[in-house]
């Protein structure tokens, strides 16, 4: 009888689990805004919890039902899993190093988030930066003192709303929204670049393991679409026309990569640095145990994300982002 069971549940337990693997995957695909209390959890961790339960269901009934779902598991979680990529991509440069570009068209992006640490910035002016956003800003003053002699005469530095901007070059024209959660500028680099910058800090949108409340599904629903309308007033009707410009958009989006929230960013014809060109663990929260990518920077299409990372901030929440782009060559 035990033996029937057995056959049985061998069958079963792995149908269920496949049936699970399906919904999933079509919630992936269509990112459907009613879907998002199970599409903000990332793919690996999806998968890790299909294995999990796989090799449960092996020990207990054996069988290769378990083995070929946790086969399927074990691919979609390598082949869709933005951490695997950054550390194959690794890998392959270290194999295959490319030659970095002329040092008049590099230019050197920074995104942190502060925590309001004076600290944190001195950190990340030690790593050279062109241009910086920072979320959880310190005081002007504080900044200023230190941004002196890594800018030099001309800096710029541009604080609102809890962030701030600090580049070198020439402050053309800047603003500071009433709802508190972007600053934008527009700066002209040393080599005569013109680059408008904006810096999020969005309402938090974070994966949750209530799923089986629906208080939870309709709360999460409501911030995506509350978040994406945000972003899409932030990016506003500018669009990218002359090679001589450019435009970033950083941040705290405090929402895990490749959700449906940052579609007008890619309706707006700008990428991810890191999913173009990042190297190693991307993920930036919770710093000393990094699983989701919250911290991110998208740049328009003249400007060639070469490499990005992430470093640890020990004084704050959030890991910092470093993307190093090639600038245009601009006409005489």
């Amino acid at each position: 009888m035990w033996r029937k069971i057995q056959k049985t549940l061998a069958t079963v337990i792995p149908a269920l689990l496949m049936v699970v693997f399906l919904i999933v995957m079509v919630c992936y695909l269509n990112r459907w805004d009613s879907m998002t209390a199970i599409t903000l959890i990332p793919v690996w961790a999806w998968a890790a919890v299909g294995m999990l339960s796989c090799i449960l269901s092996w020990l207990a009934f054996r069988g290769m039902p378990a083995v070929i779902v946790f086969c399927t598991w074990l691919i979609v979680g390598i082949a869709f899993s933005e951490e695997s990529h950054g550390i194959f991509r690794e890998l392959v440069q270290a194999i295959n190093r490319r030659s970095p570009p002329e040092e008049e068209r590099q230019l050197r992006v920074i995104n942190l988030n502060a925590g309001r640490n004076p600290e944190a910035v001195k950190r990340v002016l030690d790593l050279e930066p062109d241009i910086v956003f920072i979320q959880d800003s310190p005081e002007e003053k504080l900044i200023t003192e230190m941004t002196n002699e890594a800018f030099g005469v001309e800096r710029i530095i541009f604080v609102g709303s809890n962030q701030a901007i600090l580049a070198s070059g020439e402050l053309l024209n800047s603003l500071s929204e009433s709802n508190g959660t972007a600053i934008h500028a527009r700066i002209r680099i040393p080599s005569g670049f013109i680059v408008d910058l904006t810096s999020l800090d969005l309402p938090p949108c974070f994966p949750s393991p209530y799923l089986w409340r629906p208080e939870t599904w309709k709360d999460l629903t409501q911030r995506r679409i509350q978040n994406r309308r945000l972003l899409r007033n932030n990016l506003g009707e500018n669009q990218i026309t002359r090679a001589s410009t450019g435009r970033i958009v950083s941040g705290g989006f405090n929402t895990p990569a490749g959700d449906d929230v940052f579609r007008p960013l890619e309706s707006n014809g700008l990428s991810d640095a890191f999913k173009s060109s990042g190297t190693g663990w991307g993920n930036t929260y919770p710093a000393n145990c990094a699983a989701l990518r919250f911290d991110q920077i998208w740049a328009s299409q003249n400007l060639e994300p070469y490499q990005t990372f992430t470093r640890l901030n020990s004084v704050s929440k959030h890991r910092i982002v470093v993307s190093d782009f090639i600038l245009p060559e601009i006409a005489e």
